[in-house]
């Protein structure tokens, strides 16, 4: 008959080479809150230059609506800059209680930082070339995005 032994068992949590040591996930994390404290503040600022280009092109969709309306409907109609609502739409200077389209905010942080004078807004007339003008829009970090409207009705984001 054979004997076998006495067995020693092993507690595994016991074992030196299980797992990884304090000093190894200090140094992890360490460098991870490095990598994290560098990257937040280029993703806010990547975030809040989306935001201006949103707010561009939501500016050039209203000032093509504003032009398909006039050559639709064979009359005037003019582009209003709110700036205290930080608001565009399209208004019909003839009717002014009865709006074609509805206001559209531009967006958090997002502001005009010039529109058209008085007097001298965007029009858009029934043939589809228009009193040409500027609308630069401005985001909280001081950036920049002209849309620009000439003569002829074309309408161009700079």
């Amino acid at each position: 008959m054979n004997r076998i032994g006495p067995v020693q068992l092993t507690n595994p949590s016991q074992d030196s080479t299980c797992g990884f040591s304090f000093l190894e996930i200090a140094v992890t994390l360490t460098v991870l809150a490095i990598l994290v404290g560098i990257a937040v503040p280029q993703v806010q600022r990547s975030l809040s230059v989306y935001r201006l280009t949103t707010a561009a092109n939501l500016v050039a969709i209203e000032l093509a609506a504003g032009r398909t309306l006039a050559v639709s409907r064979n009359w005037l109609y003019e582009i209003e800059c709110n700036t205290t609502d930080n608001t565009i739409q399209v208004i019909d200077p003839s009717d002014a209680g009865n709006y074609p389209r509805t206001a559209k905010p531009l967006g958090s942080d997002i502001t005009f930082n010039s529109v058209p004078a008085s007097g001298s807004e965007i029009r858009f007339y029934s043939r589809g070339y228009a009193r040409s003008g500027t609308i630069i829009l401005q985001n909280g970090d001081g950036d920049t995005s002209s849309v620009v409207v000439s003569a002829s009705g074309m309408i161009e984001i700079q």
